[in-house]
C-alpha cells in the first residue's frame, strides 16, 4: 500500500487559533504541527478519511499531497523548449485552438493541471502508468496561446482530449486544408449560381 506525504493548512490553522478537537483529530491522523502546517505521511485508505474530514470543516482545511509528482518547477518552460521543436518552421501551434504561434508569444501549459494532479491520487496512479513522472515531465506540456491557457485554468475533459489531439500538427494542417475546401466549394458554388442566372 502506497504512503503519501500532506500537508494540512488553512486560516484557521494558526499557532494561538487552533482548535483541540482540529489538532486531536489531526494527529490521530498521525500529523504533526510544524508552526505553519500539519504534515506527514499516510496510507493511502487514511487518505480518503482525511481528505473527508477536511472538506467537512467550516471553513474548509487544504489538504495537500507533497510529493514532488504535484509540485510546479520553475523551469518547466525550458523542459518544454528543449525537448519540443516547433510544430511549422519556427512557430508552434496552440494544442487547444491551432492558432500559431512565436515562441516568445507560447505560455507553456500543464496539460494535467498542477493543482488537479497535486490532490488527486488516482490521476497520480494514471500518469505514472503512462510513464510522466511528475507534473513537469516534457509529455505533461504543451503548447497554448494566452488565451486558451487562461480559460483552461484548472480544467480538465475536453481540454485533455482537445490537448491530446492537438498536439499532432496533422491534425491542424488537415482542419486547414479543409476549411479551405470549405470556402473554395462555397466560392464555386456561388460563381455557378451566378452563371445561371445570368
Amino acid at each position: 500500500m502506497k504512503i503519501y506525504p500532506v500537508a494540512v493548512s488553512g486560516a484557521r490553522l494558526k499557532e494561538n487559533c487552533i482548535e483541540k478537537r482540529v489538532e486531536k483529530k489531526l494527529s490521530r491522523f498521525g500529523l504533526d504541527w510544524d508552526g505553519i502546517e500539519f504534515s506527514g505521511q499516510v496510507k493511502e485508505k487514511k487518505l480518503k478519511k482525511l481528505r473527508e474530514f477536511c472538506e467537512s470543516e467550516e471553513p474548509k482545511l487544504r489538504l495537500k499531497i507533497t510529493n514532488s509528482l504535484g509540485r510546479r518547477r520553475t523551469d518547466y518552460r525550458r523542459r518544454y523548449f528543449s525537448s519540443h521543436k516547433p510544430d511549422v518552421g519556427s512557430r508552434f501551434i496552440c494544442v487547444y485552438c491551432g492558432k500559431w504561434l512565436k515562441k516568445d508569444n507560447v505560455t507553456v501549459d500543464h496539460l494535467y493541471p498542477v493543482g488537479k494532479l497535486s490532490r488527486d491520487v488516482k490521476l497520480q496512479k494514471k500518469l505514472e502508468k503512462k510513464g510522466i513522472r511528475n507534473v513537469n515531465d516534457p509529455k505533461n506540456l504543451v503548447a497554448a496561446c494566452p488565451s486558451c491557457n487562461a480559460l483552461k485554468a484548472n480544467h480538465m475533459g475536453l481540454w485533455i482530449i482537445r490537448g491530446k489531439l492537438g498536439q499532432n500538427p496533422l491534425i491542424w494542417m488537415a482542419r486547414y486544408l479543409l476549411r479551405a475546401a470549405i470556402v473554395a466549394g462555397g466560392v464555386w458554388a456561388g460563381w455557378y449560381l451566378f452563371t445561371l442566372l445570368t
